[in-house]
């Protein structure tokens, strides 16, 4: 059950993040590939839109409304799914100037992590200008996306020649084939956005609602552990301090990609055995380590191979202290 629970909620943080943090680059022109996706960021934080979304993977066809309402300096997010169990989640209120950490390594600034050996997405990726085509009828870019190594995934994106709005996204494995893809069927973008009738309950109570960003230097609590290997490129975004059964998690991203780290130790996770498994595109590997006399379930999970989320879960490990000299 604890592995469906990471399952469910990282899938759904994946395509909230592949929607809401990718905005408008005004319509201007764009020399190349890199620029149109690096583009994507420039006016997110001033960009409303609200729309319907299909997700598919393995054959699974998800419908999803989604908002992201911008009012007076306040963003507004809401993600509902259409099908299945009922799912709406809310997020309220989130300053226009917090930016979040994919905003940030797209428009090719670094982290405030302490880990400065960040690299630019041309570091990573080649951009391909693919040519023009319509979703949800309007006129859009395509770009692909090639990985530069094997430790992440390629992706097809379609963006709004006008707004600059990702419209549609696909993620393809190492032999360019589709493993999952999320697309935008109708929406309505800008001022047009204001007028779509579900809008007043996105503005009310109602809904699970996430926690809005912050703008907080407070160093993070100290972790035990560290990451002894990653990709290159990936840097922590965001941590969640250790509680008191021993739980803490970690969010690392390329600015495209990303995965997380979860720490477990509590009595539930005792029983979970080592796996490396798939759901649609995005993978698990848990593996379980010793440290301190305490049993832990060391948890990666995200759209990378299976083979790279493997390795991450082996290299992590208790943060190695130096000797004082005395």
């Amino acid at each position: 059950m604890l592995v469906k629970f990471w399952f469910k909620n990282i899938k759904l943080a994946a395509i909230v993040a592949a929607i809401f943090v990718h905005g408008s680059i005004f319509a201007e022109p764009m020399s190349s590939g890199y620029d149109l996706v690096t583009g994507m960021t420039n006016a997110s934080k001033s960009l409303s839109y609200a729309g319907l979304v299909t997700y598919e993977y393995r054959g699974n066809l998800r419908s999803i409304k989604v908002a992201h309402i911008v009012r007076d300096g306040k963003t507004y997010e809401r993600i509902q799914h259409m099908d299945g169990p009922e799912s709406e989640v809310v997020r309220r209120g989130d300053d226009t100037d917090c930016m979040r950490a994919a905003d940030l390594l797209l428009g090719g600034r670094p982290l405030k992590s302490g880990d400065d050996n960040y690299a630019h997405l041309r570091d990573l990726y080649d951009f391909h200008i693919r040519g023009d085509a319509r979703i949800a009828g309007r006129s859009v870019s395509v770009v692909h996306v090639i990985p530069k190594d094997r430790f992440r995934y390629g992706y097809i994106v379609a963006i709004d020649k006008q707004s600059g709005l990702m419209l549609q996204s696909v993620l393809m494995n190492h032999d360019s084939k589709p493993m999952e893809r999320f697309q935008f069927i109708d929406v309505a973008i800008g001022a047009s956005a204001n007028n779509v009738e579900w809008l007043p309950s996105l503005m009310t109570s109602g809904g699970a609602e996430e926690p809005v960003c912050q703008q907080d230097n407070t160093p993070p609590s100290p972790s035990a552990w560290e990451s002894r290997w990653r990709p290159p490129g990936f840097v922590l975004s965001s941590s969640s301090p250790v509680d008191p059964d021993g739980r803490e998690s970690m969010m690392y991203t390329d600015g495209l990609a990303v995965f997380s780290v979860f720490i477990d130790a509590s009595e539930s996770s005792q029983s979970l055995p080592s796996v490396e498994a798939n759901v649609g595109a995005t993978v698990v590997a848990l593996r379980k380590a010793k440290f301190n006399n305490r049993q832990y379930a060391v948890t990666v999970v995200g759209e990378i191979p299976r083979s790279t989320a493997a390795r991450i879960a082996v290299a992590m490990g208790p943060i190695r202290r130096l000797p004082i000299n005395r």
